[in-house]
C-alpha cells in the first residue's frame, strides 16, 4: 500500500543531504498520518537491495517505533542484533550504528544507520539532530501544501457536484452523476443515494448508485430497520466503519443475501434539510477510507447539497401533483388521471375497468339555479364518490360534468354493483332544496380493458363517449 504522504522534492533533497554528510548506509524519514497511527516510510535513500519502503511501523514496535511512542532518540554504537527487526529491512544488512530522533511536533521519526562502527560523532549527532528541524520544517510546509491542494480538490469537487446538480439533466441522470462523482471523490468500490418514500418514512428507495463493477440487488425498495443504511436512516447519525464483516445476517447494508461480501469498509451519511429527513448517501470498498477532515468536510458539504437536491425535488414533484388537482373537487384533472392510469398499467399489467360517471344536466342546473349551485353539486358528487369507493380505486375529474373511477382487481359483475351503488347515492342528492323534483341525471359506463389494451387516452375517450348522450327527458340512467 502506498504511502499517504506525497513526500516533495525539497524533503527528498534534504535526505539525501543528510545521507552524503553522514556518509549513513540508510536514511529515512517516517511520519503518521495521525497521531497514533503507525509511521509510514515517506521518503529515503539506502544503499540496500532490501529496503521496504512500504513498511508500517506501529507504535512501540521496534527501535523506530519505541523512538516513535516514547519521543525519545535512540543512538546504538554497537548494533549487534539482526537488521531485519528495524522491520525496514528485508534482510541482515549487517549494520553497526545506528540513530533514530523523533520529531518533536510532528508524528514522525528521523532515522540513519551505518555499516561503519563509531561513525556517529557527537559533532555528526548535533548535525543529525539540526537537520531534524529542518525535516520537521520541510514537513509543516508539505503539510500546508498538501492541505492546500487537498482544499483545491475539495472546491473542484464542490463545483462540479453543484454544476450537476443546478443543472438537473432532463433525462433524469443527475443523481447517477452525483453518485458517480461522490465514488471518485471518496475512492470507494461503491456508492449508493437513497430517499425515503414521502407517504412512508419507514422505508426507502434507491435513487442512483455507482459500483466498481456491475451487481444485480432483488429489491428496490428497502426498510429502514434493516441494515448499515438504515441504521443511518433511523438515527440520522453519520456511521464510520474502517473493518466491518459485511457477510453475516447481522452486518450488512441492504439486507442479507445482499451480494456486497466482499466490502470490508462502510461509510454512511444521512441527507437531511430543513430538519427532515430526505434520504442517506453510504460508500463501501474493500479497503478502509482514508476520510481526514479535509475530505470529510468536503463530503459533509456535499451530503448537504444532496439533500437540498432530494427536497427541491420532492417540492417541485408535489407542487407538479398540486398543479394537476381540480381545486373545486381536489380531484386530479383529465391529463393528471391519465397519467396515473398509465402508471398503474405500467407497474400492474392486469386487466382494468374504467368508470366514467357523467352528472348529464349539470348545464341545465347552472342555467336555472346559478353557478355556486352547479358547483355545490360537483363537490357533493366527488365527496360521494370518495365516501362510497374503496380506498385502491382512483379517482379523477375528467371534464366540467364527468368523473373518472380506475377499477383494478375486480370481475365485471363486482364493477357493475360498484356502479349501481354509485348511482343510487348519487341519485338521492338534491340539487335544489326547495324542490324536490329537481333531480340529478346521471349515466354511468363501464369500460373494459384487458393486458393488451389501449393506450390510456384511447381509453379514456371511449368513456366519455358513451356517456355523451343527452336524454330528450331529465332523468336517471346507467349504463
Amino acid at each position: 500500500m502506498p504511502s499517504s504522504y506525497r513526500a516533495d522534492k525539497e524533503i527528498q533533497g534534504l535526505i539525501e543531504l543528510i545521507s552524503n554528510t553522514l556518509e549513513a548506509y540508510t536514511t529515512a524519514l517516517f511520519l503518521a498520518p495521525q497521531p497514533g497511527q503507525p509511521l509510514e516510510m515517506v521518503a529515503h535513500l539506502s544503499l540496500s537491495q532490501h529496503i521496504l519502503p512500504q513498511v508500517r511501523i506501529a507504535s512501540g514496535e521496534g527501535l523506530v517505533g519505541w523512538a516513535y511512542k516514547n519521543k525519545k532518540s535512540i543512538n546504538i554504537t554497537k548494533f549487534d542484533q539482526d537488521t531485519r527487526r528495524l522491520f525496514f529491512y528485508g534482510s541482515d544488512e549487517d549494520i553497526k550504528s545506528f540513530l533514530a530522533v523523533p520529531l518533536s511536533d510532528t508524528p514522525g521519526v528521523l532515522v540513519c544507520d551505518s555499516k561503519q562502527r563509531y561513525i556517529f560523532t557527537d559533532k555528526l549527532q548535533k548535525i543529525f539532530f539540526q537537520f531534524a528541524q529542518v525535516i520537521e520544517q520541510a514537513v509543516h510546509r508539505m503539510q500546508e501544501v498538501e492541505k492546500g491542494r487537498r482544499r483545491a480538490e475539495t472546491l473542484t469537487f464542490l463545483n462540479q457536484l453543484e454544476g450537476i446538480l443546478f443543472k438537473r439533466d432532463q433525462a433524469g441522470q443527475y443523481l447517477q452523476q452525483s453518485a458517480a462523482l461522490l465514488r471518485g471523490y471518496v475512492r470507494s468500490d461503491a456508492c449508493f443515494v437513497a430517499r425515503v418514500l414521502p407517504e412512508e418514512r419507514d422505508r426507502y428507495q434507491l435513487v442512483a448508485h455507482d459500483l466498481h463493477r456491475p451487481y444485480r440487488l432483488q429489491r428496490e425498495l428497502f426498510s429502514a430497520d434493516e441494515g448499515l443504511m438504515g441504521w443511518v436512516m433511523r438515527e440520522k447519525k453519520a456511521l464510520f466503519l474502517q473493518r466491518a464483516r459485511l457477510d453475516t445476517d447481522k452486518s450488512y447494508i441492504f439486507y442479507p443475501d445482499e451480494p456486497f461480501k466482499e466490502f470490508t469498509a462502510f461509510a454512511g451519511l444521512p441527507l437531511i434539510r430543513s430538519g427532515r429527513l430526505q434520504g442517506a448517501v453510504c460508500f463501501a470498498g474493500r479497503d478502509a477510507f482514508d476520510l481526514e477532515e479535509i475530505l470529510a468536510q468536503g463530503l459533509e458539504m456535499a451530503a448537504d447539497r444532496l439533500a437540498a437536491a432530494l427536497e427541491s425535488e420532492y417540492l417541485i414533484h408535489r407542487l407538479a401533483e398540486y398543479s394537476r388537482l381540480d381545486p373545486q373537487t381536489g380531484l386530479l384533472h383529465r391529463s393528471g388521471f391519465c397519467q396515473r392510469i398509465a402508471e398503474i398499467i405500467s407497474a400492474f399489467p392486469a386487466p382494468l375497468f374504467l368508470l366514467v360517471v357523467r352528472l348529464r344536466n349539470l348545464e341545465d342546473i347552472l342555467l336555472s339555479l346559478g353557478q355556486d349551485a352547479s358547483d355545490e353539486m360537483m363537490k357533493q358528487a366527488a365527496q360521494v364518490l370518495h365516501a362510497h369507493t374503496a380506498d385502491d380505486i382512483e379517482l379523477g375529474r375528467l371534464s366540467y360534468d364527468t368523473f373518472g373511477l380506475l377499477v383494478t382487481g375486480r370481475g365485471e359483475a363486482e364493477v357493475r354493483q360498484i356502479g349501481r351503488e354509485l348511482l343510487e347515492a348519487l341519485q338521492k342528492l338534491n340539487p335544489d332544496p326547495k324542490n324536490d323534483r329537481v333531480r340529478l341525471d346521471i349515466k354511468i359506463h363501464a369500460t373494459f380493458s384487458s393486458t393488451g389494451a389501449p393506450r390510456v387516452e384511447e381509453l379514456v375517450t371511449r368513456g366519455l363517449t358513451a356517456v355523451q348522450e343527452r336524454p330528450a327527458a331529465a332523468g336517471t340512467s346507467g349504463g
